[in-house]
């Protein structure tokens, strides 16, 4: 591979994950209004407080409200097709979550093993050189 920089690679980490979080967020926000505009008045009134939970929710709490929106219809007036968007996003959010665990899994194990190689190479070359 190329020899670069840690230093550059966990920037362009920061940086590109705070891109993606922006993407996200702003289509996040497209599909909430998106569901808002689609509903009369009245209705809007009622599904406000809901949508307005469901964008400031957890990941555990994203599903607790979708389980809630599915079974009182009469509370929170969300159509199938609605409730499939919000699904979408909170998989989004499931997605993101995973990513992270599969990085700092990765450090755990290539850090250690990384320093291990590097250790054999130099006792090998410095058993061959000194001897």
């Amino acid at each position: 591979g190329l020899p670069v920089s840690s230093t550059h690679i966990a920037i362009g980490g920061v940086f590109g994950v705070g891109f993606l979080r922006e993407y996200l967020k702003r289509n996040y926000a497209t599909q909430l209004h998106k569901i808002m505009d689609q509903h009369e008045p009245a209705e809007q009134e009622r599904l406000r407080p809901f949508l307005e939970d469901f964008r400031n929710a957890s990941v555990e709490e994203m599903e607790r409200l979708l389980q809630q929106a599915k079974q009182d219809k009469q509370q929170v007036p969300l159509a199938k097709s609605e409730r499939k968007r919000l699904k979408k996003i909170y998989r989004e959010e499931m997605v993101k979550r995973s990513h992270l665990v599969k990085i700092a899994a990765a450090w755990i194990i290539t850090v250690p093993a990384s320093a291990l190689m590097a250790a054999f190479l130099f006792f090998t070359l410095r058993g061959l050189f000194v001897s």
